[in-house]
């Protein structure tokens, strides 16, 4: 039986290949150097370690260009996986945010703007949100799972439950 090899993330395997070849350059090159360093000092009155100084001297630019082409790849087949997830993560919120009723949307929304956390008072006010009402939306939200209820002195704190805030945000 042969074993099966998942090639679905062509951009990750590409940029782990490339990075595997810039670190065996890397590790290699001082052994490429060191075996065609010149065992005679001068011929026809030119030192040739000078001439292969000068000469790596010279590639240093090269060397610096080409890591930096290197990493620019790598870090652009790598963030491309980021942004799928984030736009993953946005599809979610956008389906989740149809299932609510307009008043949920708009507590959803104000949680999101500020990154899963509110203070309950800042709930009442939202435009058409009285205490009574933002507590109700809270309370279904609570009991559906969406969002969680912490006290703080006089007020609550109301944030996202982990799960969602784990998809959300």
């Amino acid at each position: 039986m042969r074993p099966k090899i998942n090639f679905s993330n062509r951009k990750a395997i590409a940029g782990a290949i490339i990075l595997a070849c810039a670190i065996a350059l890397v590790l290699y090159l001082p052994t490429i150097v060191q075996q065609t360093n010149p065992v005679v000092c001068t011929i026809d009155g030119v030192c040739q370690h000078e001439k292969q100084l000068n000469l790596l001297t010279q590639m240093i630019p090269v060397f610096i260009f080409v890591g930096l082409i290197i990493g620019v790849i790598v870090f652009f087949l790598m963030t491309s996986k980021i942004e799928d997830k984030k736009k993953d993560a946005k599809k979610i919120a956008n389906v989740m945010l149809k299932f609510l009723n307009p008043d949920e949307r708009k507590l959803v929304d104000l949680l999101i703007e500020n990154n899963g956390k509110v203070l309950q008072a800042e709930l009442t006010r939202l435009p058409g949100m009285s205490k009574v009402k933002s507590h109700r939306v809270i309370q279904k939200l609570i009991d559906r799972g969406v969002i969680e209820k912490e006290t703080l002195g006089k007020t609550n704190i109301v944030r996202f439950s982990k799960e969602i805030k784990e998809g959300l945000l």
